[in-house]
């Protein structure tokens, strides 16, 4: 049968993880924020296929808070379709199917009954499969892409990864020497072989390699992968084929699928060049090839990752586009302490936020979701949208200031026709459910938003209290007067999978633990269930 793998690391299974770039709504706004309308009208059903789709966590989310849209997931590690198919089965998601497929028997011969999308998604896969799979993911794309289509290509980009490569190649001859491939039996788990890898190049630190020196991103490379060694690095540093790429070579390569480089779906970089420095900037601007151009945006920010927004034949905004964008609706998702300033971190350094800059759209929030239009400041200036031939003007501002709170988490983007929350409920008590029991869901569907926000593992543990309280189905919770109730159900379900509360370090149990959920328990009935409704997580 020869080497299924085709030289890509399937030793251990991918992350289960979300980008919340890909749904459908964000890409639509990076299409306009480019100054395109996107062919998809407001409430029109859709197709949504994810190329590489891995466990298809991230997939079975959106397509639970887009119950209107239809979505394939494309992987070909058996492992990887079996869990996805488990957990669309288990939440009784009829719009999602996955398919256990290679890509490049799928380029030669592209089921009729596949059809092409409205939107297409890529994450990582490009950066790490090898040439001929590239070539069968553009040959793929040809056949899945249609006039109108919106594409997104997340890769690993050059020149940030150029300080990684000695890392990557020891790391690869180390995961060699153990025998790694597919069908081979002596197998060294993936993240003993990165920890070896860091091992070594922490010898050659400490015995003063010059290689520091000469680059000194290094360091920082090895001190990230020591961090976080875990399935998700293994794919990143073991695969034989693993190529960070440029921006023009990318786009060089989709263009042969009749694909259009749009823009990126990073929000913080639309705002790029005009957020670098002058002298920076204009070597920038002054380029006119549009994918030098890029490269050179790259190589003065040490561009380390790119998620770009590719399309087939869409249309230039005009003036009733414009309004049409002044519609997306924004939703208040983690309000600022108050008088905090924000961070945000960008791939070309960090942005700060004073509250005077937000105050004002985060005050407007509060009261419920509003459209950009809405925002205090943002009197559309007709054909001028988003306002970049005007750096001065109130709606420039705003829109600046909402890109960077989006990307901070503070706001999150509506959907621009809300899914039905019982859809993304049943997905997210399946989701809650499992994690409790020790699954590594981090996620929950949001109907409202047509996407999925991050949780923390308290989250979770109400979250499968809750729906086990409200019998999983029903719009029905426990009455506000009942939080005793729910206190008492919280640990009864924390306890059925060994898991205590503690105070001081002592474990509780019985009337002990009740009293001592009883304020956590108030609490999401007072203030986290209305908020979750709010954003279609629960009904």
């Amino acid at each position: 049968m020869g080497d299924w793998s085709r030289g890509y690391e399937v030793s251990e299974g991918y992350t289960y993880g979300f980008v919340r770039e890909m749904a459908p709504d964000w890409l639509d706004l990076c299409a306009r924020l480019a100054g395109f309308a996107p062919s998809r009208g407001a409430g029109a059903p859709f197709r949504y296929c994810e190329l590489g789709t891995g466990q298809g966590l991230g997939l079975c989310l959106l397509a639970a808070a887009n119950p209107g849209g239809e979505f394939v997931g494309i992987d070909f590690m058996p492992e990887h379709v079996a869990h996805a198919r488990g957990l669309a089965a288990a939440a009784g998601l009829g719009n999602v199917r996955f398919l256990d497929a290679d890509f490049v028997a799928l380029a030669h011969d592209w089921p009729s009954g596949l059809g092409d999308f409205d939107y297409v998604a890529l994450h990582g896969v490009w950066s790490w499969v090898a040439p001929a799979v590239r070539e069968a993911l553009v040959r793929c794309l040809d056949h899945a892409t249609h006039p109108g289509s919106l594409v997104y290509a997340a890769y690993n980009a050059q020149p940030g990864w150029l300080s990684t490569a000695p890392f990557q190649h020891v790391a690869q001859a180390l995961g060699r020497r153990a025998g790694r491939r597919a069908g081979q039996s002596a197998r060294k788990p993936g993240v003993a072989v990165l920890e070896e890898a860091v091992d070594t190049f922490d010898r050659l630190r400490v015995a003063g390699a010059p290689i520091f020196q000469s680059l000194p991103g290094l360091r920082a490379r090895l001190d990230w992968v020591r961090g976080r060694l875990n399935a998700g690095q293994t794919h990143e540093y073991l695969n034989a084929h693993w190529q960070p790429a440029w921006h023009s070579h990318v786009a060089a390569a989709l263009a042969e699928a009749k694909l259009r480089f749009v823009g990126t779906a990073t929000l913080p970089e639309t705002l790029l060049p005009a957020m670098l420095p002058p002298s920076l900037g204009d070597v920038v601007k002054e380029q006119t090839d549009p994918a030098l151009r890029e490269d050179l945006q790259d190589i003065a920010i040490n561009q380390t990752f790119r998620r770009d927004v590719f399309c087939r034949g869409l249309a230039p905004a005009f003036a009733r586009d414009f309004e049409i964008a002044g519609s997306t609706r924004l939703h208040l998702l983690t309000p600022p302490e108050v008088d905090e300033i924000l961070t945000i971190e960008t791939a070309f350094g960090d942005a700060t936020l004073p509250p005077g800059a937000y105050l004002a759209i985060v005050s407007a929030l509060r009261e419920g979701p509003r459209s950009l239009a809405e925002l205090p400041g943002s009197e559309l200036p007709g054909s001028d949208w988003p306002g970049s031939d005007r750096p001065g003007s109130d709606w420039a501002e705003t829109i600046r200031t909402v890109l960077l709170l989006l990307e901070a988490r503070t706001l999150a983007l509506g959907a621009a026709t809300p899914g039905e929350p019982s859809v993304a409920q049943r997905l997210n008590g399946v989701i809650a459910a499992a994690a409790v029991r020790g699954a590594p869901y981090k996620h929950v569907a949001c109907a409202a938003l047509g996407s999925a926000v991050a949780v923390s593992e308290t989250d979770l543990i109400l979250f499968d209290s809750w729906l086990a309280e409200s019998d999983q189905g029903s719009d029905q919770g426990p009455s506000p007067s009942n939080a005793t109730a729910f206190a008492r159900r919280i640990a009864e379900r924390l306890a059925r999978v060994g898991r205590a509360i503690q105070q001081d370090g002592q474990p509780l149990a019985g009337d002990a633990a009740v009293e001592r959920l009883l304020p956590v328990a108030q609490g999401f009935i007072d203030t986290d269930w209305p908020r979750w409704r709010a954003l279609g997580a629960l009904v």
